[in-house]
């Protein structure tokens, strides 16, 4: 037996997990992420429909982000076979555990169930059947994570299966499918799926599978009857929810099933409701770790709830009348003469319209001579503004307070304002000027700008090289004033507009809002050379590129509003246009066309066109640089 390699392209410290007829399966560890991974490998030997489905979960995949799905880093190709590399998942599938288990418990089941759903909702909304549900290809880790893996055999509505299958083709494992993916897998829906999730939910709850065997016509013809021993006939203790969902998901007639997955997470939900989400993923985990003597979580008394909730209640309710009581809304009724109504006003400097994100407060002392303790702390309310008015208001509701000596500290971003004031009772008021109200109006006045200490980094975005000795930086105000920048001194409290231009390089602007207590400035700025125009001409119909041996790509996305580029990945894919922008560097295109294939290395520098001819004559494909 021949030694296996101990790297695989870029991954190392590569160890054989399993190896099959057409593949096998590697352990390794990411070069850049540090941590392990897996490496699904494809070995094409005859058909090429299998190098396709390889190619197609790997795509499906790496499209996929969600924490109940494995996640795919990568793809590639090495010499004659296909790797696709995984998240790995420290622990066993769901196959294992019922194994060593015989069968699980409700709510362990309701746990697994849930997240499968959930997985597969999110698969669905996509366009996306998976067509292969069953307890293998569901990953359980250590910490009790639950990952839907291997779509190999899924259908997408984006490339409607590209042919992959057949009319009347049937796929999946038997025992799990649905009656109608017998008679056409390709024309399935989530209903398949769907039914598989109840097959499944039956053979966790009791350890078999309701249509035992191979794929016969006797499994075929139970399946469109839908008669299988009922579940309490092995495990008398199942609950209910459960048995509701597996009864409703393994309908044989698809339109008495779920039409999708969210009523059964919402019963998978329900049915969990009682537990603490934390001591589900440990009970899971422990399973999955083997540890002895596993006990299910304890559920939340509801007692318990309901006094918590009560008690909540109680004190929100005290809460509202504290809080009514200080706002005084009812003082009135407690305090005599000597007390006097304040209402605190505060109005701000504008700048530039942008001030909503400042914080203000208002603190009041009681000036005693001595420790002068705090008051109150009144919660202030913007006053709508008016047409003619630029500068902003705050107000608060009507505070009472004793007659006497004062202070009041008002807080705005990193300003602070003392003054002292002195407060008369109600009697004296109404005695003077035939009121109780007495107003003081605080205005906080602070400066609107600052000089700004500004630091400039230009580099090169695509070697992080500094070009800041060959950049031009032009700096505009609020004002529509530009200045070079080494002749302006940056202030605070307005907007900013910094261009940045190099010779090479895609211009850059940044428009920014300096608040009046931001004194220090750090503006780096990565500028994108120019980019390399690669024209395809006469590309035949059929052909399949690849750059740098990737479909892959970093190329350039212009904007139109602003006349600008970003450098965005996609993927190269049919229909190509006819120009490609590029960063500047060594390229190598790869065209493929029914069994021939075709490179052409290449390299440009900023603002150069290449321009790449192809013609195929006779089965034979060549690439032409002009």
């Amino acid at each position: 037996m021949a030694k296996e390699p101990l790297t695989v392209g870029k991954y190392s410290d590569v160890t054989l997990i399993a190896r099959g007829g057409m593949g096998a399966v590697y352990k390794a560890m990411h070069p850049t992420l540090n941590r392990p991974v897996i490496l699904k490998k494809l070995t094409l030997r005859g058909k090429s429909t299998f190098g396709e489905r390889f190619k197609r979960e790997a795509r499906i995949l790496m499209d996929f982000h969600h924490d109940d799905i494995v996640t795919v880093f990568d793809h590639f190709k090495q010499g004659s076979s296909f790797f696709i590399v995984m998240e790995y998942v420290e622990g066993l599938s769901l196959e294992g555990l019922i194994k060593e288990h015989r069968y699980l418990d409700s709510i362990i089941s309701a746990y697994i169930l849930l997240h499968a759903s959930k997985a597969l909702g999110y698969a669905h909304n996509r366009g996306v059947v998976h067509r292969d549900i069953k307890p293998a290809n569901i990953l359980l880790s250590r910490d009790g994570a639950v990952k839907l893996a291997d779509f190999g055999i899924a259908a997408s509505a984006e490339d409607t299966d590209s042919g992959l299958t057949s009319e009347g083709m049937t796929l999946g494992t038997p025992s799990y499918m649905a009656p109608e993916q017998f008679e056409n897998s390709r024309n399935v829906d989530g209903k398949a799926d769907i039914y598989s999730l109840g097959v499944m939910a039956y053979e966790m709850s009791t350890g078999k599978r309701p249509f035992p065997g191979a794929f016969t016509p006797e499994l075929i013809s139970a399946k469109h009857k839908g008669k299988y021993p009922r579940p309490q006939k092995y495990v008398p203790g199942i609950a209910k929810p459960l048995l509701q969902i597996i009864r409703k998901a393994m309908h044989a007639r698809p339109k008495r099933r779920y039409s999708t997955v969210d009523p059964l997470i919402r019963q998978a939900r329900k049915m969990l409701g009682p537990y603490r989400k934390a001591d589900l993923r440990e009970y899971m985990g422990a399973l999955v770790r083997g540890e002895k003597d596993v006990h299910p979580p304890v559920p939340r008394k509801r007692i318990v709830r309901r006094i918590v909730q009560y008690a909540a209640g109680v004190f929100c309710l005290g809460l509202i009348l504290f809080s009514a009581y200080k706002s005084t809304l009812i003082q009135p009724f407690f305090h005599n003469e000597s007390y006097g109504r304040l209402r605190i006003e505060v109005e701000l400097p504008g700048v530039d319209g942008a001030y909503s994100d400042i914080p203000v407060s208002v603190q009041l002392f009681s000036d005693d001579g001595d420790e002068i303790p705090m008051v109150a702390e009144p919660v202030l309310f913007p006053v709508p503004a008016q047409s003619d008015e630029s500068n902003p208001k705050f107000t608060t509701l009507p505070l009472y307070i004793l007659e006497g000596g004062y202070r009041m500290k008002t807080t705005w971003g990193g300003h602070i304002l003392w003054r002292s004031f002195v407060q008369p009772g109600q009697k004296k008021i109404k005695d003077q000027s035939g009121t109780w109200a007495h107003t003081e109006r605080v205005l906080v006045s602070v400066e609107n700008s600052y000089a700004v200490n500004l630091k400039l980094q230009v580099n090169d975005a695509i070697t992080g090289r500094s070009i800041i000795n060959s950049a031009r930086i032009v700096a505009e105000n609020s004002d529509g004033e530009n200045f070079d920048i080494s002749h302006v001194t940056v202030t605070s409290g307005r907007v900013w507009k910094f261009r940045i231009t190099a010779d090479g390089y895609v211009e850059q602007l940044y428009s920014l809002y300096v608040k009046p207590e931001e004194t220090n400035l750090t503006l780096a700025a990565d500028l994108l050379p120019q980019p390399v125009s690669v024209s395809l001409i006469d590309l035949p119909d059929g052909t399949e590129l690849e750059l740098n041996d990737s479909t892959f790509i970093r190329t350039y996305s212009r904007n139109s509003e602003a006349e600008n580029y970003a450098l965005v990945p996609v993927r190269m894919q049919r229909p190509y246009p006819q120009e490609i922008l590029l960063p500047p560097g060594n390229y190598r295109l790869t065209a493929k066309l029914k069994k021939t294939q075709k490179s052409i290395d290449f390299s440009a520098s900023s603002e150069e066109k290449v321009r790449l001819r192809f013609s195929f004559v006779d089965d034979v494909l060549s690439i032409e640089k002009q």
